[in-house]
């Protein structure tokens, strides 16, 4: 009898050792599904027409080809953002194929932290349910866009940080480890590296330790802190002043990905001014999406106010920082792009916490959680499911819906036709031209940027200067449907190029015109 109880619990801790890699398994395969059907850059799709996605695409083409970000091609995020480009290029050269795969990945490690979060406060199961329905916040059409920002290869680093605090409050520690502070490192080197903007979240963290260190007295932690904090941001960094020092090219990564992000976007307002104009860019940035409006406030105060899930004043305050400061990083500039908001969504995910919570009382869920865990699982990602397609219809891009051949399809195969085809995307962001052609540009201003004239004339005197002197034998222009390719007033173009093909996009908002060297 007492062997045959043995042999029961062993059986029950061997099948309880493989519960967690079961469970991943299923958030991989989940997370792989999902994202088929609301990233552009999935294969479902000919490709992602979203130009941001694609100028990071040529800039990883470009690192792939020996070209140096910053100095011999121009853009304006961070070189980690164009080293997973050029890892997604050495998958599919002429697809977004590699893209998606990174999202997939970067969306499963967003669940597990979703459901370790979530695990912290309620049992596993709810916590495996809110993880399903986590993605329905995130892939909201409003934020998410197309897929492959910035701000979603950014999102587990900042799940990491709230599960990394969250959870020491949670064990009632005294001092944060040194190991944590790590890691914390290395995530904001990873942050730096993709878009600095995104890093409010950790000023605000740092900001309440140094004051608690300080109030306290605690200066040997406070060393700490910044010590093995510095340790991980260099390791981080380490890899990138080595990559642009043995290419020559520091100053350019200084003063195009710091100084000039800094300084090319002034703002009439002074301090109150700006906080106010964030104040309301944030607030039209929730009203636009009201689902993550109510669940963010409904966590926030459920966390803030009551002491279900913080106990400690210090924890308070420190989540109120986070979250504060997250806000202002991403605001305070002055602009409001839908996509910004994506690196907010996650702090929705407490609101499904706090839902849950209420659901604890029922007794009807708990028994049918319990009873029924398969079929609970089953409705659930079934409604998260739902969800995303009620509030993304990027599936109506894809190849199911979208059957003729778009620009960059047939431009691409008119480019290939002529012997070493050079490309110059004029007048706008990069149009996914070069990708479907897989040219890699030979001219450092590939697209212009969204910067005025007058803010930044060199971008566009270059453009002009590739069509006077014919560096390039195509030219893309993009237009507008209405308008015959023989107006477009552009120097040089009619003099030194003729038109070879025009055609709109599939939604008749642009025409594109291409241009051939005469």
């Amino acid at each position: 009898m007492f062997i045959q109880k043995l042999h029961e619990i062993l059986d029950k801790q061997r099948a309880e050792r493989y519960v967690p890699a079961i469970r991943n398994s299923l958030f991989f395969v989940y997370a792989c599904s999902i994202m088929l059907f609301f990233t552009k850059t999935s294969p479902l799709f000919s490709f992602n027409p979203w130009v941001d996605s694609n100028a990071f695409f040529t800039m990883g083409k470009g690192m792939a080809n020996g070209l140096v970000p910053y100095r011999d091609l121009f853009e304006q995020k961070g070189p980690l953002l164009y080293f997973y480009h050029e890892i997604a290029y050495f998958i599919s050269n002429t697809s977004f194929t590699g893209v998606y795969m990174l999202e997939c990945i970067f969306l499963f490690f967003s669940l597990v932290l979703m459901f370790k979060i979530s695990a912290l406060y309620a049992g596993k199961r709810t916590s495996a349910i809110i993880a399903v329905l986590f993605p329905a916040l995130i892939l909201n059409e409003n934020a998410f866009l197309s897929g492959d920002s910035a701000e979603e290869f950014c999102i587990p680093f900042l799940l990491l940080l709230l599960y990394s605090v969250l959870k020491h409050f949670r064990l009632k520690r005294e001092t944060f480890s040194t190991g944590f502070y790590l890691v914390n490192g290395l995530s904001i080197g990873a942050v730096l590296w993709t878009k600095y903007t995104l890093l409010g979240a950790w000023i605000g963290f740092y900001l309440v330790i140094a004051a608690i260190c300080i109030y306290k007295g605690k200066w040997k932690e406070l060393i700490w802190a910044v010590l093995y904090t510095a340790s991980g941001l260099v390791i981080a960094s380490v890899p990138w002043i080595a990559y642009f020092g043995m290419h020559h090219a520091l100053h350019s990564l200084y003063s195009v990905y710091f100084i000039f992000n800094m300084v090319s976007y002034p703002s009439e307002y002074g301090f109150l001014g700006k906080l106010l104009h964030c104040a309301i860019n944030i607030g039209k940035a929730f009203g636009r999406n009201p689902a993550a409006l109510v669940l963010t406030l409904a966590g926030f105060i459920d966390f803030m106010f009551t002491k279900k899930y913080l106990k400690q004043p210090s924890g308070k305050l420190m989540l109120f920082s986070i979250i504060l400061f997250l806000l202002l990083g991403v605001y305070y500039g002055g602009r409001d792009y839908y996509y910004y908001f994506l690196i907010i969504t996650p702090l929705s995910g407490l609101g499904l916490i706090t839902i849950a919570g209420l659901l604890k009382r029922v007794s009807l869920f708990q028994s049918f959680n319990k009873d029924y865990m398969f079929l609970t699982y089953v409705f659930f990602t079934a409604l998260a499911i739902a969800v995303c397609f009620s509030v993304n219809h990027n599936i109506l891009g894809s190849k199911f819906y979208v059957k003729e051949r778009s620009p960059q399809e047939n431009f691409a195969e008119i480019m290939n036709s002529s012997s070493h085809p050079t490309l110059l995307n004029y007048g706008f962001l990069d149009g996914g031209f070069y990708l479907k052609a897989n040219i890699v540009p030979t001219i450092k201003y590939f697209e212009r940027q969204n910067i005025s004239y007058d803010i930044f004339p060199e971008n566009m005197n270059e453009q002009n200067r590739y069509l006077r002197d014919k560096k390039v034998r195509f030219a893309v222009v993009r237009t507008f449907p209405g308008v015959p390719a023989e107006r477009l007033r552009i120097p040089y173009i009619h003099q030194n190029y003729r038109v070879v093909a025009e055609q709109p996009d599939h939604e008749q908002i642009f025409k594109y015109v291409l241009f051939q060297a005469k």
